[in-house]
């Protein structure tokens, strides 16, 4: 019952939050639309000024559902989807090697203490198959786990791999989100809601799973 909790509430948080963009107006509110037609206008540019804003992502913490969001708002489900794994793997890449520069307390200070504790045992015990698979569990903090690798022994080229692959379920669930919002309450909008419950439940489970093989290793 406790293991449910949190995803129940995760779950929740999120539906709640797409029907509150949805039916609340603040798509309006902030300009959505212009700021959308604005970025299209720019053709080519304007993509490479969207993959550049989620390549910097990582630096100043801006929640990444709803970048991702927007740019599935903006470019649609597919070309959303390919620039946001670019933006998102190649960001990161620059915070797995911030935290090779910066060392173990300089990461602390940005991300806390207990979060590299929790992904440190794990990265270590096997790097490229358990970045992949945190990747895929939306319940896991994404920038956090850029930084542990980077203190972690996994090879660049091990973490780059699972990231760019780990990235793209959730990617395409959250570019479905944005693109629905376009037509509330379509096929789209509901498919998009299908995506979302589907993705947390089964990264729920896989979490579950990934804990009870830890604690039967630990045994």
């Amino acid at each position: 019952m406790r293991d449910w909790l949190p995803f129940s509430l995760y779950l929740l948080f999120g539906l709640g939050l797409l029907l509150y963009f949805r039916l609340s107006g603040m798509m309006e509110q902030f300009d959505l639309e212009v700021l959308s037609n604005w970025i299209l206008a720019q053709g080519f540019p304007g993509m490479l000024l969207y993959v550049l804003a989620y390549t910097i992502r990582p630096l100043v913490f801006f929640p990444a559902s709803l970048l991702t969001m927007f740019g599935g708002y903006t470019y649609g489900p597919w070309i959303g989807t390919i620039l946001d794994v670019v933006g998102a793997g190649t960001g990161s890449l620059l915070s797995f090697w911030i935290a090779r520069l910066l060392g173990r307390r300089g990461v602390e200070k940005i991300i806390g203490t207990g979060k590299l504790t929790v992904l440190d045992e794990r990265i270590a015990s096997n790097g490229f198959t358990v970045v992949l698979l945190v990747r895929l569990i939306p319940l896991f903090p994404f920038d956090a786990i850029s930084y542990a690798s980077g203190l972690s022994k996994i090879k660049f080229k091990q973490f780059a791999l699972a990231s760019y692959l780990g990235i793209i379920p959730g990617a395409f669930v959250y570019n479905n989100i944005g693109a629905s919002l376009r037509d509330p309450f379509s096929w789209q909008f509901f498919f998009a809601i299908f995506l979302y419950v589907l993705f947390f439940t089964v990264g729920f489970f896989a979490q579950r799973t990934l804990r009870k093989k830890q604690k039967r290793e630990h045994m």
